[in-house]
């Protein structure tokens, strides 16, 4: 099971702690810059992430964050956004298999609870991009998904 964390510190060495929640087969789901100035002065920079982590991995992730000076919250979430986030930690899994576009009754056949819903939900978030084919008509066919690229989005 996954459990839903709020980190808030500094961007200090704050790339080592995305890297290891991605090394334990996490993800990250939003991160939220905030500039503090007084007037004209720069006073400070903290980044506030919601991450998605292995439960079992928790304590890890708090140690990291803790040496960062920083703060992590669980978050508890409501269904059906709870099961959305989880289920699309298992989407996004499936996604990364391959560095190309998945036909969306690929990702069905590894996946079937609430697909839509979670698709719908990774693409508001900028995890994945989503692109549909055309008949000679030009009506939509089906869709296509892939993990979005930093470098094109």
């Amino acid at each position: 099971m996954y459990k839903i964390l709020h980190f808030s510190g500094g961007v200090y060495k704050f790339e080592h702690l995305a890297e290891h929640v991605e090394d334990i087969g996490g993800l990250l789901f939003q991160e939220n810059r905030i500039h503090i100035s007084r007037g004209t002065s720069f006073l400070s920079e903290e980044v506030q992430v919601i991450f998605l982590v292995p439960a079992n991995e928790v304590a890890s992730v708090q140690e990291l964050a803790s040496e960062l000076k920083g703060e992590i919250e669980e978050l508890e979430v409501e269904e059906p956004l709870k099961s959305n986030l989880i289920g699309s930690m298992d989407i996004y899994n499936i996604l990364c298999k391959t560095d190309d576009w998945i036909h969306q009754e690929a990702i069905s056949e590894e996946y079937h609870e609430n697909l839509e819903e979670c698709l719908d939900l990774m693409l508001s978030l900028e995890l994945i991009e989503k692109r549909a084919s055309k008949d000679k008509a030009g009506t939509d066919q089906s869709n296509y998904y892939r993990i979005l690229k930093e470098d094109e989005g």
